[in-house]
């Protein structure tokens, strides 16, 4: 059964590069091989010492990139945006203490955690980014 799935998919792709034709799912999907623009936007949320230097959240602590932009941009678009962007902050940053108090993650307590949206230059080389800070929200 394995080999036989094995080979289907080879005589497939095969086939497909002998008749010089695009099947999926053996297709490179060239919609997604240039730039959708000259700019991209990511958002990234850093822990904050009592010194006042950046840090990164450990990955227990920060949703992915991906879910961190969502969240951020539907708060953003809300009435009550900053209110809402405060507790994002304060729930990573209380997120951040549970699990430093258990032993989870290491290192000392946060004084702030600061969320920021990075646009990048995709159309210049090297990518010059430009960092906007949303909320800094000081640890209580």
């Amino acid at each position: 059964m394995v080999v036989s799935t094995i080979g289907g998919s080879i005589a497939l792709s095969l086939a497909a590069i002998a008749l010089d034709r695009v099947l999926w799912p053996f297709s490179n999907y060239p919609m997604y091989s240039n730039l959708a623009g000259p700019t991209t936007s990511i958002t990234r949320a850093v822990g904050v010492g009592a010194d006042g230097r950046e840090q990164a959240l450990p990955p227990a602590v920060q949703p992915s990139g991906l879910l961190l932009h969502l969240a951020v941009d539907h708060a953003r678009r809300a009435a009550d945006a900053p209110a809402r962007l405060e507790r994002i902050a304060s729930a990573m940053g209380d997120e951040h203490e549970r699990l430093r108090a258990a032993g989870e993650v290491p290192g000392p307590p946060l004084a702030a955690l600061r969320i920021y949206r990075d646009t990048i230059r995709l159309d210049a080389e090297p990518h010059p980014r430009h960092a906007v800070l949303l909320i800094e929200a000081r640890r209580r």
